[in-house]
């Protein structure tokens, strides 16, 4: 973030590994479940090499802006849960 001024304009994004699931599995799984997320490193290299994650499979990444709804939210969270028992 390049202003701290403008923090309200601003969307959520969430970015998410599975210790035995990866990225490109699950976000396959979601998009079964018509739940729409990337993954890789969405050219986020340097926090990836800082975590220690592999650069080869990157992350789930997740945008959740203002105008989703909390049913909206609960259905992705559900689908991460159902995605990390069925991916693989």
């Amino acid at each position: 973030m390049t202003n701290p001024n403008r923090i309200a304009e601003r969307v959520t994004t969430v970015s998410l590994r599975h210790d035995t699931h990866t990225p490109q599995a699950i976000a396959t799984a979601l998009a079964r479940s018509g739940i729409h997320v990337w993954h890789g490193q969405n050219y986020a290299f340097e926090p990836a090499r800082a975590l220690n994650l592999p650069l080869e499979e990157g992350v789930v990444r997740i945008g959740l802006p203002h105008y989703n709804t909390e049913v909206e939210v609960e259905h992705t969270l559900e689908g991460i849960e159902k995605a990390v028992t069925i991916a693989g």
